[in-house]
């Protein structure tokens, strides 16, 4: 069983529809910060679009830095964290899978897969002139959401939003080619099988059964993709599995060592040791103490 704190969506009273844009400083400025200032799971997916200022991030752990520019992608089940003196302005977009696949005319997969592009680095570099065309739109998106009339805002706001995401892909054309190779594929496929079976298998060998193809291939992959072996992708995403749960304070070693498929605890706390250099009691207090 999940125990992970999770926050769900939560549509406003005049908002039916799981989309939401507000202003950046605006959005930190009315939260408490001790709410702000809590690692959180989410159910539903964040954009940060940064016109201005600087500050930091917490995405799984990693604390990112920012500047003008900066657009930070925060994908559903991620846990982050906002810093409460960020002094920074922009946007947030905050919106769910199903606000996507609802009367929508959206290619979803080729939507989130901005989520994927940046892999290990969740930042990419834009144009946030003010003549830019995807400042332009999102500025527009932005006044919609604000619009009182409601005729046609939902399909409205949907097509603005759809439009903003296409402008974006002109600063990942680096990745596109590569994108469409079998090489990334694989390692997409192979990522996938992991995100949804880490806890059960934790071998290479495991994946390539299922993938029908040699650990050398997954290895490949992986090398090509992010520069990690295969099964070090493994070890990485069971690390942050620990660590989110570690880090909601909720759970003991022995329950975390449960839910995360360990015959023994002593097998999850050497495993974690081994690779982080802490154990996770220290872990914890460490990261609490922070």
């Amino acid at each position: 069983m999940d125990t992970i704190k999770r926050i769900n969506f939560k549509k406003s009273e005049q908002e039916l529809f799981d989309f939401e844009i507000v202003n950046f400083q605006e959005f930190l400025n009315t939260r408490p910060t001790k709410h702000l200032s809590k690692a959180f799971r989410l159910n539903f997916y964040i954009i940060l679009y940064i016109t201005a200022g600087k500050g930091q991030h917490e995405i799984d752990f990693e604390v990112y830095d920012f500047k003008a520019g900066d657009m930070i992608f925060i994908a559903q089940n991620q846990v982050h964290r906002f810093f409460a003196d960020t002094q920074a302005t922009g946007y947030i977009i905050l919106f769910t899978e199903d606000y996507l696949s609802t009367n929508s005319e959206m290619n979803i997969h080729d939507f989130l897969d901005h989520f994927n592009m940046p892999l290990y680095n969740p930042i990419i570099e834009i144009d946030v002139n003010k003549e830019a065309s995807n400042r332009i739109l999102i500025d527009l998106l932005y006044k919609e959401y604000q619009a009182v009339d409601r005729t046609v805002k939902i399909q409205l706001l949907k097509s603005l939003l759809r439009s903003f995401m296409l402008t974006i892909r002109r600063f990942k054309k680096g990745n596109e080619q590569r994108e469409h190779t079998g090489v990334y594929k694989r390692f997409m496929e192979f990522k996938n099988l992991v995100e949804m079976n880490y806890k059960e298998k934790k071998t290479v060998g495991e994946y390539a059964k299922m993938m029908l193809v040699s650990e050398k291939t997954i290895n490949q992959s992986t090398r090509r993709a992010v520069d990690l072996s295969a099964k070090q992708f493994i070890i990485d995403r069971i690390l942050l599995e620990i660590k989110r749960y570690i880090g909601q304070g909720e759970l003991t070693i022995n329950e975390i060592s449960d839910l995360m498929g360990f015959d023994e605890p002593s097998n999850l706390t050497k495993f974690f040791k081994r690779y982080e250099g802490v154990s996770p009691t220290e872990f914890r207090t460490e990261y609490f103490s922070n």
